[in-house]
């Protein structure tokens, strides 16, 4: 049964919250699978080497076992994949060195799923490189094995041809997974900024405890009326003007994002209430000179502006500007009202 955050956000639990988190994190997949698998084969191994008397073969499953299980829990914690993705790509080769000590064959084995993971937990050139030194190894422990210089070159080049596998398949998941991101984190219709891309960059930045600047709340004036005349395809075509425009006066550090409908917020990291009055000001006259509605009529909109002070809660200062918004609707639209409540004492909108 799904449980409900504070946040509000959904989790789930059991078997379903499990996959779904490694769904949703191909790295943390690849590294909490692979190492469950490794470590639920390396018990069972670490007992019958106990039972053998091979303690050396028995210390090696145990530590492997203990260091990859600890970096799958960490990363499982908190999310971090780099640190335990090092971890487990460095305990994957000394465990392929360790193991080629204590049981000769057995090293060789352990090779391909391990050049194949590699891929997966660092990046390309770290990985080629950790793969050279995984296979040199488990060729070198396991030479006669091999059957000397005769197994050799059959071992080298599939142990290869494994680790080129990994890298085209890992890429290309790297590269979907990005844009896959992006496109989750914009607005599909403005390409700007959508509500989840603002809650996650306002978040980051709250956690540092300096001021974000100015948060600003745009909202255009009359939209439905534009929507009912021109239909949708019209208000769309206005909404896409609007961002264009936007973004074409705002500075590079400013964010501008779509909330939803014909709402829109303004970031400024650096605004302090003089050059963010300057702004909004140039902006409108960008839009009034520049943007009309299909049926050549003007289009205005309304600002709601807060400053943000040091330790208060984003949302709280999104909300004051959202009520201040609201008082610029009230006066009359086409104008920029700014917050007349103080800091830490969020408006009721």
């Amino acid at each position: 049964m799904p449980l409900t955050a504070r946040d509000g956000a959904v989790v789930h639990s059991g078997w379903a919250g499990l996959w779904a988190r490694i769904s949703a994190d191909y790295t943390l997949g690849v590294l909490v699978l692979g190492v469950l698998v490794a470590v639920v084969w390396l018990l069972p191994f670490a007992v019958y080497r106990a039972w053998q008397g091979n303690w050396v073969a028995m210390g090696n499953d145990l530590v492997l076992s203990v260091l990859l299980s600890g970096a799958a829990g960490y990363a499982w914690r908190t999310g971090d994949t780099r640190g335990p993705g090092w971890v487990v790509a460095l305990a994957i080769v000394g465990g392929i060195w360790a193991i080629g000590l204590a049981a000769r064959f057995a090293a060789l084995f352990w090779t391909y799923p391990g050049v194949l993971m590699l891929f997966f937990l660092v990046p390309p050139l770290p990985a080629v490189l950790l793969g050279v030194v995984a296979v040199g190894g488990a060729a070198s422990l396991s030479w006669q094995e091999l059957g000397g210089t005769e197994g050799l070159p059959f071992f080298v080049f599939t142990a290869m041809l494994t680790a080129l596998l990994g890298y085209v398949v890992a890429q290309q998941a790297q590269r979907h997974i990005t844009g896959w991101r992006a496109l989750s984190l914009l607005d599909a219709l403005t390409g700007v900024g959508n509500r989840r891309l603002l809650e996650l960059e306002l978040a980051q930045a709250a956690a540092k405890g300096q001021s974000l600047g100015v948060l600003a709340v745009l909202d255009l004036d009359h939209f439905k009326a534009i929507n009912d005349r021109l239909g949708h395809d019209g208000g769309d075509a206005v909404l896409r003007g609007f961002a264009a425009v936007a973004q074409a006066v705002l500075r590079k550090t400013d964010r501008l994002y779509r909330l939803g409908g014909e709402e829109f917020v303004l970031w400024l990291p650096h605004g302090q209430r003089q050059t963010t009055e300057v702004l909004l000001q140039r902006l409108r006259a960008a839009v009034a000179a520049q943007l009309r509605t299909g049926d050549e009529q003007p289009v205005t909109f309304s600002v709601g502006v807060a400053e943000h002070a040091c330790g208060e809660p984003w949302p709280a200062c999104l909300a004051r500007a959202d009520a201040a918004l609201y008082r610029a609707k009230r006066a009359g639209r086409d104008r920029i009202e700014w917050t007349a409540t103080e800091p830490r004492q969020p408006a009721r909108a």
